[in-house]
């Protein structure tokens, strides 16, 4: 049976630290979670970074799989998150994050809403 925890976020920059602690705390008993802090890390980041308030995480255990989702409002441009192409202006200054993403999740994806984004990743065990 899957266990399912959902979290709401600082809407400040002490949210990747702390949905990593919250991921880290979750994971304990399942094994290895660095791929997902790592996940995690990225995506509140981004949160944080392009979107806007309110932020939150939940964190889906399974005994095969995990999934992770942050979702946050969409911000000021309300553009949705994408890998940036390699050798853009964007990968220069950033947007390595979601290529972490699709390199450590078994899959990864976005969904959109008019006012919010949720990009979320699963893990096979």
């Amino acid at each position: 049976m899957p266990v399912t925890h959902n979290w709401a976020l600082p809407a400040d920059t002490s949210a990747a630290a702390a949905a990593r602690g919250l991921v880290e705390s979750s994971l304990a008993t399942w094994g290895d979670g660095a791929d997902a802090v790592s996940i995690v890390s990225e995506l509140c980041t981004n949160a944080i970074l392009h979107g806007s308030p309110p932020q939150t995480l939940k964190l889906v255990i399974d005994t095969d799989n995990l999934h992770l989702e942050v979702t946050n409002g969409k911000g000021p441009t309300g553009t949705v998150p994408q890998v940036a192409a390699q050798g853009s202006g964007i990968a220069a200054t950033g947007g390595h994050g979601l290529r972490l993403v699709a390199a450590l999740a078994t899959s990864w994806g976005t969904d959109i809403s008019p006012e919010l984004i949720t990009v979320w990743a699963d893990i096979a065990r």
